[in-house]
């Protein structure tokens, strides 16, 4: 009885070891093969690195091209502006040289001399002769002469006396007066004028004054002032003969 159940029942035996292993080789391969797959995809996935490199290098073009064209643009302005300013400057040359050239207008009254010079004298920048007369013969007349002095000479002014004495300077101008009012005692002073030319002016003074001694005199002289640039550069006084 035993025998025969032994013989019907039915032995189940482990696998192999060599099985076992040769499977989970296969699945690791698997494994690895896929990984492969997915790394292949990726890659595909992503823009060649020619391409990139040609995109970037298109976009530097690009940008170097635009900066060209502006500095172009920005260099023909500066140009064109110049040269518009070196026109306006030959312009103006020419109608200046056309002033200077032209001739005094012809009237009635004034002839054409042959022996005319074409520049008219004249004082230069600054106040005018008229001006500074002016004011010399009021401040004089008010006993401001020393402020008609400090205002109006120049610091390197030439005064020359009747007796051909020559002051040199405003320190000399000073030195003078300094001197006059020392030995002087003025009674009256007058200033008339002033007469008027394009390069000074003339003022007549009138008075009496008494020396140190206490003798009288009577002041009677024209002053011929020349202006130059808005200041008096020389005087030159004339007694009456």
């Amino acid at each position: 009885m035993s025998n025969r159940a032994e013989k019907n029942q039915v032995v189940i035996s482990p696998a192999p070891v060599d099985d076992v292993a040769s499977n989970e080789k296969a699945a690791r391969k698997a494994a690895k093969a896929a990984e492969k797959s997915a790394a292949k995809l990726a890659v595909k996935s992503q823009p060649a690195p020619d391409e990139a490199v040609a995109v970037d290098a298109a976009a530097k073009l690009a940008a170097k091209e635009h900066k060209t064209q502006m500095k172009a643009q920005m260099k023909a302005a500066a140009k064109a502006q110049a040269s518009a300013a070196k026109v306006a400057a030959k312009l103006a040359k020419a109608e200046r040289k056309a002033a200077k050239s032209a001739s005094p207008e012809v009237t009635s009254a004034q002839p054409t001399f042959k022996h005319l010079r074409k520049r008219n004298l004249n004082s230069g920048k600054g106040e005018t002769p008229l001006e500074i007369g002016q004011s010399l013969v009021a401040l004089f007349n008010a006993g401001k002469s020393e402020e008609a002095e400090s205002t109006w000479y120049h610091r390197k002014i030439e005064s020359i006396e009747a007796d051909g004495r020559v002051f040199e300077g405003l320190k000399g101008v000073l030195e003078n007066g300094k001197w006059w009012r020392e030995n002087f005692t003025v009674l009256s002073a007058h200033a008339e004028g002033p007469y008027v030319c394009s390069t000074g002016f003339t003022v007549i003074y009138s008075g009496s004054a008494r020396k140190s001694n206490g003798a009288l005199i009577d002041l009677a002289e024209t002053g011929v002032y020349t202006v130059k640039k808005g200041r008096i550069v020389r005087e030159q006084f004339m007694r009456k003969a």
